[in-house]
């Protein structure tokens, strides 16, 4: 049955109009009455209609004042006004806060008739359609993955303007920030540190690397995960965290270590007209260490990890990930492109300028932080790399900020 509410000052047309629609056969049934304005408002609250039946002009509360409190508490609910030939200026009125029907006294049975069916229709289509939507939101939240890594693919393509993207985004239930740090990550193929313990080797490494990174970064402020059409797996964080260099470390040894899986991890920066750009950088990273032996990629994690120690030397390195040194020359220049001391040597560089940015470090402190025992190599090292000298590169520092 369908409820409806009749609100009219007088009497005998509630009880003609509650009479006439209990003759219609319609499913209806009248679930309140009020005399006034007032009432009205208090009934809708209490037996919460499916329509109403209203007279314009009503006591201690018009219509027109009726309408406008009814749709702060429902803006949805249908309303079949009743008027008199003088009253077009409330009608007017009444239209613009979305009533469904208007009608005239003295009101013709057949009107009314076609105006309540009218109303029903209305509301049957509304409730369709509210099924039809929490359908699709459900589908939504089902598929709410797949649609994350579709988004997060057009963005990497360059494909989302500014405004879609905050749309989709918005729809998608993520909240970005700027700037946004990016943590890609990817296992090394046909490798799998289970079978070197001689267990069983299952398909399931992609899911078990997925979930560990995850798990190591749930203390961190999360905006989205996804995986890339590489199947790299990306994850966005809100925050940069204060080391930067530390949590790329600790994500990339505490990964490999719980995943049992050779893993690749690399950390950047971006805001959101960079992430395209910064993406496919990390991302050519990541390649191209896959595309590294197994070995390379071991002597460059023990680099990465121990470049700080000022005796670090290709001997010790080669030690570590068991092979000659001689062996370990030509095999990382050959697949890196750089000598093993260059190849420390830019990695100290490029640390020493994200320390740079802390004015408290002294040019010493950070030479002895990156490895250099002896200030004079660490600055010869560093003109060499970046074209100046430490103390010319801090000075410049605020205008690089600027313009970067």
């Amino acid at each position: 049955m369908w409820k409806v509410l009749i609100a009219d000052d007088e009497p005998k047309i509630r009880l003609g109009l509650k009479t006439v629609l209990e003759e219609m056969e319609l499913s209806v049934t009248v679930c309140a009455e009020a005399r006034n304005g007032i009432e009205a408002l208090e009934k809708t609250r209490q037996c919460q209609p499916d329509f109403l039946l209203l007279d314009i002009c009503m006591p201690r509360l018009s219509g027109i004042q009726f309408l406008e409190e009814l749709r702060k508490i429902n803006k949805d609910c249908p309303v079949i006004v009743i008027s008199g030939f003088n009253e077009f200026a409330y009608a007017k009125q009444a239209m613009k806060l979305g009533v469904s029907e208007y009608l005239l006294k003295p009101i013709a049975e057949e009107e009314l008739r076609i105006a309540v069916q009218r109303v029903i229709e209305e509301i049957k289509q509304k409730r369709k359609n509210e099924k039809y939507l929490e359908l699709v939101k459900q589908q939504v939240i089902q598929n709410q993955e797949y649609l994350r890594n579709v988004f997060f693919n057009d963005w990497i393509e360059g494909k989302l303007p500014k405004a879609e993207w905050k749309e989709q985004a918005e729809f998608l239930e993520m909240h970005f920030s700027e700037p946004m740090v990016l943590i890609l990550a990817a296992v090394q193929p046909g490798y799998d540190t289970k079978m070197d313990k001689g267990e069983s080797a299952d398909r399931e490494d992609k899911t078990t690397f997925k979930k560990v990174l995850c798990e190591l970064l749930e203390s961190y402020s999360v905006i989205g995960s996804f995986s890339s059409k590489e199947e790299e797996l990306m994850v966005v964080l809100k925050d940069i965290p204060e080391e930067l260099d530390a949590f790329y470390k600790k994500i990339q040894v505490q990964t490999e270590e719980k995943a049992r899986e050779r893993c690749i991890v690399t950390v950047g920066n971006c805001v959101f007209e960079t992430f395209p750009e910064v993406s496919r950088e990390m991302r050519h990273k990541i390649q191209k260490m896959l595309e590294c032996r197994p070995v390379v990629q071991d002597a460059r994690k023990y680099i990465y990890a121990n470049y700080q120690d000022r005796n670090l030397d290709l001997w010790q390195v080669s030690h570590a990930v068991g092979c000659n040194s001689s062996y370990m020359s030509r095999i990382m220049k050959k697949e890196l492109g750089i000598s093993f001391k260059d190849f420390l040597t830019k990695l100290r560089i490029n640390q020493a300028v994200e320390l740079m940015k802390n004015r408290e470090l002294s040019i010493n402190q950070i030479a002895e932080m990156v490895g250099y025992s002896n200030q004079h190599y660490f600055s010869a090292a560093f003109k060499n790399c970046q074209g100046m000298s430490p103390s010319e590169y801090r000075k410049n520092l605020p205008q690089a900020d600027k313009i970067g």
